[in-house]
């Protein structure tokens, strides 16, 4: 068994078979120039913005925090004046990720403990309002190969862990009758293919976990939603870049998106200033990537 840890989630690995798109539009994308997007380098300092004021004080917890989506989200969320709970099994990359101690690193693993873990934050912390579910692993495996115990790492980790970490918080913030936002982030693969069934089943089941969340949780006030990244590039050094020939190839907006990109968006959706009238809704960050045809 060889799980990759990715709490990017819906991060698109372009290893394996490359992308085939209809012969028309791949034409047309091989043709675009390179100017159709901004630099890499550019693009992310375009990332600053105004933030939502009702989401200061405010009691927010993120799982999968100690690196990229995950990472993003924690850091933001505190930049708008949210207390932040920063979940992360790595205790080393979680200690790095915070050294200025803007979030509250929180040392667990979702998958084997997220009841203790849920009482253990409301006991020391209080009533959790803002979650954001991101944690998420993957093994490569195809039906045929994948064995018991990588569907059940999988399955543990994307699904059961959440759940029973999310339903522990509801009870505890439905005690105190506090209105909450809770975020689930899933993958454009809870729609579209991967070739890994265990990871697009995981997260076609978190998608609509969190519909049938938002139904059930609408008269208390407390609001549900989901973020499905695209191709989520996570630079591996200062120096490392995505291939701009093939991000052109399989992105209409001409690259792969950044953590931050996420990260905006859920701070959007936890926002009642921002996003009141909104639950249910499976938003898709993925540089229209979705928007077009390919086989695998």
């Amino acid at each position: 068994m060889s799980p990759r840890d990715t709490s990017v989630a819906g991060d698109w690995s372009i290893r394996g078979r490359a992308w085939r798109l209809t012969r028309p539009l791949a034409r047309f994308l091989r043709s675009r120039k390179s100017e159709t997007a901004p630099p890499w380098d550019v693009r992310a300092n375009l990332a600053s913005g105004p933030l939502p004021s009702d989401l200061s004080g405010r009691l927010a917890v993120v799982t999968g925090a100690a690196q990229g989506i995950g990472l993003g989200i924690a850091r933001r969320m505190a930049a708008a004046g949210a207390r932040v709970l920063a979940v992360d099994k790595n205790a080393e990359a979680l200690t790095a990720a915070f050294p200025g101690g803007e979030c509250i690193p929180i040392f667990a693993d979702l998958s084997l403990d997220a009841d203790q873990l849920a009482d253990r934050l409301v006991r020391d912390h209080g009533p959790i309002e803002l979650i954001v579910n991101n944690v998420g692993i993957e093994t490569r495996h195809r039906f045929l190969d994948l064995e018991p115990e990588d569907f059940d790492l999988v399955f543990n980790t994307n699904l059961r862990g959440p759940w029973f970490f999310t339903r522990r918080l509801v009870q505890a913030l439905l005690s105190v009758h506090r209105n909450g936002a809770i975020i689930f982030i899933s993958s454009v693969h809870d729609t579209f293919i991967r070739l890994s069934p265990h990871y697009s089943a995981s997260k076609a089941a978190v998608s609509m976990l969190a519909r049938e969340l938002a139904k059930e949780l609408a008269p208390h006030g407390i609001r549900v939603n989901v973020i499905s990244p695209g191709w989520i590039f996570r630079p591996k050094g200062p120096e490392d870049r995505p291939d701009p020939s093939l991000a052109r190839w399989i992105v209409p907006l001409g690259q792969p998106g950044k953590p931050d990109d996420i990260a905006r968006m859920a701070v959007v959706l936890l926002s009642d200033e921002w996003s009141g009238y909104m639950t249910g809704a499976n938003v898709r960050v993925d540089g229209g990537q979705t928007l077009l045809t390919w086989s695998t």
